[in-house]
């Protein structure tokens, strides 16, 4: 058995997020063109059904993140073993033509057999975007962003951020916990950048569109909703309905029905996967 990683984006407003949601039984192959398939429910099933076919045998497959429903990855990593002997380059090929559209994968490689997705990680990075100040509704961005009719006090929402730096409980900025889940986490950065799309258009879908407003957010780790908890808290500072020190207040309360309403999945991004040196392919 050979371990193979797989790097991949995908749109989550297609899918019921990225972990199974039907119990695993004996996996029925489709007949006809496998590009004219109807989609699976979510990015784990589509992955293993596709993949079953092209290596000709079961596969199951691990993430390096649950995305829940309608958030998005463009740096989402899975792996899977198998005994087939094809080469990476022909099984990137051969998913790129069949996947369901709204999946992408950019890269397969080979691994070390330790290597894992979740647990071999040192560091993920997520996005979330916010367009403040902007139409109410819009047919094409509110898929991907949270637009806001309200201006947003960025140096406020910064200030509040730099509280929340470093190991704490996260227990107050999550929902839904695993049972015996250990909620300390190491948050490395919380950025709020603005204008990180530019253009001087001032008609059509584009217009306005340099006022999108990027939250990066760097930890070790995320307990389940963590990010879009962050997001709310923090916009909660930027509408100026809280004070700078409420968000920190909240995190050493170690109590969610404090905090404001998670923010909506739409505009949140896993971006990206940090391994540090491991695990080199064989």
């Amino acid at each position: 058995m050979r371990r193979l990683a797989l790097w991949l984006e995908y749109d989550g407003g297609r899918f019921g997020g990225f972990q199974r949601l039907t119990r695993r039984r004996e996996l029925k192959i489709g007949t006809g063109n496998p590009r004219l398939w109807k989609p699976q429910e979510t990015i784990q099933e589509e992955l293993e059904t596709k993949l079953s076919l092209i290596l000709g045998e079961p596969i199951k497959i691990s993430g390096s993140g649950r995305t829940d429903r309608g958030v998005h990855a463009s740096g989402q990593v899975v792996a899977c073993d198998t005994s087939s002997p094809k080469e990476a380059g022909q099984i990137l090929r051969s998913l790129r033509a069949i996947l369901a559209p709204g999946i992408r994968v950019e890269r397969a490689q080979w691994m070390d057999p330790k290597f894992h997705p979740r647990f071999s990680a040192q560091e993920r990075v997520y996005h979330y975007y916010l367009w403040p100040g902007g139409p109410q509704k819009s047919p094409w961005w509110e898929a991907f962003c949270w637009m806001l009719q309200e201006k947003l006090d960025l140096e406020a929402m910064r200030r509040a951020a730099r509280l929340l730096l470093g190991s704490h409980d996260f227990s107050a900025y999550t929902r839904s916990p695993e049972p015996g889940e250990v909620k300390i986490r190491h948050l490395k950065a919380l950025e709020v950048r603005s204008q990180v799309l530019h253009n001087q258009l001032t008609v059509g879908p584009w217009a306005g569109v340099a006022q999108m407003i990027c939250l990066e957010v760097r930890a070790n780790a995320f307990l389940r909703r963590m990010v879009r908890q962050l997001v709310a808290n923090l916009v909660e500072v930027g509408r100026g309905r809280w004070p700078e020190t409420r968000p920190h207040e909240v995190l050493l309360s170690l109590d969610a029905s404090r905090g404001a309403p998670p923010a909506p999945p739409q505009g949140l991004f896993l971006v990206h996967v940090d391994y540090g040196a491991t695990p080199i392919p064989p």
